[in-house]
């Protein structure tokens, strides 16, 4: 009978451990898009900002791209590249499993007298995956906010509300898993 006992426990032990392993994402990543909407001129992507956290590594990296602004002049038609563009992340740190890092972004159009599109996240991810992020962003243009593929934040633009690029951090954003 212990023997039996025993044997229970230890099988039990080896699911346990095998479940906890299968829960834990030592690789994480996500996404801040900046987008004008299909209704307005100058619709489309703005900016892509990737992050990846490897919590094997302790780091968190990120790159980016940006769209561009299509002007038409009825006779001519062509396309501007973002400007003033400055996308980071910074104050990375690891606390057990669980990862902190701030992701930045700045573009611009290509029109030089448009104002930044600029936002400030502050992430905290645990390695089973849930997200949290607190920070701001302008009020426009939209913007999505992905954690492996599933939207975890998103903000629609009114029309022709370009006056909401002045200024910085115009819409709190708190998300909590």
């Amino acid at each position: 009978m212990n023997r039996s006992l025993n044997m229970i426990m230890a099988v039990s032990l080896t699911f346990t451990w095998n479940t906890t392993s299968v829960n834990a994402q030592t690789y994480q990543e996500g996404l801040v898009e900046t987008r004008i909407l299909d209704f307005d001129p100058q619709a489309g992507m703005k900016s892509q900002h990737f992050y990846f956290v490897d919590f094997s590594k302790q780091e968190v990296t990120s790159f980016f791209e940006t769209g561009t602004t299509k002007i038409d002049l009825g006779v001519i038609e062509f396309d501007v590249s973002s400007i003033r563009d400055n996308f980071r992340v910074s104050s990375v740190s690891f606390n057990d499993s669980v990862a902190s890092f701030t992701l930045e972004g700045t573009t611009a159009s290509g029109v030089a007298v448009m104002p930044d599109i600029d936002y400030r996240l502050d992430y905290t991810i645990t390695e089973s995956g849930k997200v949290s992020i607190q920070g701001c962003h302008d009020a426009y243009p939209a913007y999505l906010v992905q954690h492996q593929g599933q939207n975890v934040y998103s903000h629609s633009h009114e029309s022709m509300d370009l006056i909401k690029l002045f200024g910085t951090c115009d819409k709190a954003v708190n998300i909590s898993e």
